[in-house]
């Protein structure tokens, strides 16, 4: 019998279930009490050719590993502390390099306010993989992926797709023609989404005591929808017309791109913002946030009775996939 990477973990979570620590790894990190603050620690890789693309800069590749696993504390209402980094780098990685790689890692921990406290560096036969232990400390409660009720709104942070779609372009060897009708300015920006995510460190913390449950959005956005459902035993309703998207993924429905089409990039994952249930009466400190941190924050479902999730368009439930990436 075949087993998926989410029946995989939770073959793993029975054995898992003995630390409470783990929180069954159910979340997005584990928890661990200290004498003052809980410490919330999550791990995640990035492989060439899996999750940046296989001639992508080792940099590149550094700075999104430290990035996503950022985007992991912040879902869970963590303020990033610490890193500890395992490096492979990979059978064509150059050694005369390295003194840029250590100058992206000293950048990325100085714009995000981390300290470098460990890890290990090998050279490896295969792609550059790259191992990130990130480590955040609790001022309140934690946001956990199983705190949705129904009567919930459902919110989501800045704007979805364009890290699928720039990988779709990137991956593009000659432009389709709704990638041809594409400005310089809307490739670039969404390039840089696919490579190099912003983690939403600055919302997490301030969103604790307001969400309900939260998930930063890595598999798709339907499918991260459906892990928090599973996770509060609920059912979610996104309305597709009200998520937002950028610019430059505008210009490119523009270019005329069927619904399909764009929801499978809508779902298609990689953009690390945020996706939060909320009581209906939050909608206020929501909107106070989105103005504090300047980036903005959508109302676009909400939470319901029932199981998995449900998807709207044009007033009607419409039948489209809701799976995401997986690694299996």
């Amino acid at each position: 019998m075949s087993v998926d990477e989410f029946e995989f973990i939770r073959h793993l979570a029975k054995f898992a279930s003995q630390s409470p620590q783990s929180l069954n790894l159910s979340d997005d990190g584990a928890i661990l009490a200290g004498d003052g603050q809980p410490w919330v620690l999550v791990k995640d890789m990035v492989q060439a050719g899996v999750h940046a693309l296989a001639d992508d800069d080792d940099g590149d590749i550094i700075a999104k590993a430290i990035r996503v696993n950022l985007s992991d504390l912040a879902a869970m209402g963590a303020n990033p502390k610490f890193i500890m980094l395992g490096l492979c780098l990979g059978a064509n990685s150059q050694l005369s390099s390295l003194e840029h790689l250590a100058g992206v890692i000293r950048a990325e921990c100085t714009q995000f306010g981390v300290g470098l406290i460990g890890g290990d560096t090998v050279r490896g036969q295969g792609p550059t993989t790259v191992s990130v232990t990130a480590i955040g400390q609790l001022s309140g409660n934690p946001i956990l992926r199983s705190g949705a009720v129904a009567g919930d709104d459902l919110w989501v942070t800045g704007s979805i797709g364009d890290g699928a779609l720039g990988l779709r372009m990137l991956q593009q060897a000659e432009p389709a023609p709704q990638f041809a009708r594409l400005n310089k300015d809307d490739r670039q920006a969404l390039a840089k989404r696919y490579r190099l995510p912003t983690p939403r460190i600055a919302l997490g913390e301030p969103l604790s005591g307001i969400a309900s449950a939260m998930i930063d959005v890595s598999d798709g956005l339907a499918a991260d929808a459906a892990h928090m459902a599973r996770a509060s035993k609920v059912s979610i309703t996104i309305d597709i017309e009200q998520v937002p998207v950028s610019q430059a993924f505008s210009h490119w429905v523009d270019a005329g791109v069927a619904l399909a089409t764009k929801w499978t990039v809508l779902a298609g994952g990689d953009d690390y913002e945020l996706l939060f249930s909320a009581p209906k009466l939050a909608a206020q400190d929501i909107h106070r946030i989105a103005r504090l941190t300047q980036c903005p924050i959508t109302r676009i479902g909400t939470v319901n009775a029932g199981s998995g999730v449900v998807l709207h368009f044009d007033g009607q439930a419409v039948s489209l996939p809701v799976h995401g990436f997986t690694h299996f």
